[in-house]
């Protein structure tokens, strides 16, 4: 077995190859995303300035011509970003199948777990799931929970709270997308321990490290303040120890023995 140190050098390593290959695909997957997601992030729009994420005290204005237009680009070009990489998740799926270690984990799991379902499929509604419950835990409780802390925080100091809507509306999307990528870490987490990549001993013994990791991570998929960066960071550690656990009630993959 590979040393400890060099585990994670070599899933980057494969994936940054297959990444070089594909590109262009991964392109314009991500530009038929981006088609796609323009008429709906109106439709977000809309629905977001009708929601409970405005606090009552506040307001949105708007302070350029086009900044209706280029904020309804941006959150298309969300849509096409995870498209692109949820395209991409299978292709390296598919390419793994050649491999005889992911082979056996891929029949390992499937024996145990969910017998007779593909391996894309499978992939494809892990991710789905673990992506709506990042959407219900921003939805009901992080961007809630912000919204009106800020607002109340504002109004301490005897300040009226009046928002840009780019910054209002990309303060709300960086908190949901960050809550969604967070959300995958079980899928990330478990499929490398199962294929051998790495091991629940390695990562227990790094620990501290991850979480340092995990720490900056958050600082850099969510908004710049303690609280934000608390909520973000905090379902990382806990989806991460519930994923070691998992794996250790399931017991090592027929691979490994």
């Amino acid at each position: 077995m590979m040393r400890v140190e060099e585990e994670p050098f070599l899933i980057l390593r494969s994936i940054g190859a297959r990444l070089r290959v594909r590109i262009g695909l991964i392109a314009g997957v991500a530009m038929v995303g981006l088609v796609i997601g323009y008429p709906i992030a109106g439709e977000g729009l809309e629905w977001l300035l009708s929601s409970s994420f405005l606090p009552d005290d506040a307001s949105i204005v708007v302070l350029h011509p086009m900044e209706v237009i280029l904020l309804r680009l941006r959150i298309a070009s969300y849509v096409g970003m995870a498209l692109a990489l949820l395209v991409f998740s299978i292709d390296l799926l598919r390419m793994g199948r050649g491999s005889e270690l992911v082979e056996d984990t891929l029949s390992d799991l499937n024996d145990s777990i969910i017998p007779h379902v593909g391996s894309a499929i499978l992939v494809v509604l892990c991710s789905l799931g673990l992506a709506g419950m990042g959407l219900l835990y921003s939805f009901e409780f992080v961007v809630p929970l912000l919204l009106q802390y800020l607002s109340a925080d504002a109004s301490s100091f005897g300040l009226s709270t009046t928002w840009q809507l780019e910054a209002w509306a990309g303060f709300i999307l960086s908190l949901i997308g960050a809550s969604v990528l967070v959300f995958q870490t079980p899928m990330l987490v478990f499929s490398l321990l199962r294929s051998g990549t790495i091991t629940r001993q390695g990562v227990t013994s790094r620990r501290r490290e991850i979480w340092f990791a995990t720490a900056v991570f958050s600082m850099l998929v969510s908004p710049p303040d303690p609280l934000s960066l608390l909520l973000i960071a905090l379902p990382v550690v806990l989806l991460m120890e519930a994923t070691l656990l998992l794996d250790f009630v399931l017991g090592r993959p027929y691979s490994q023995r």
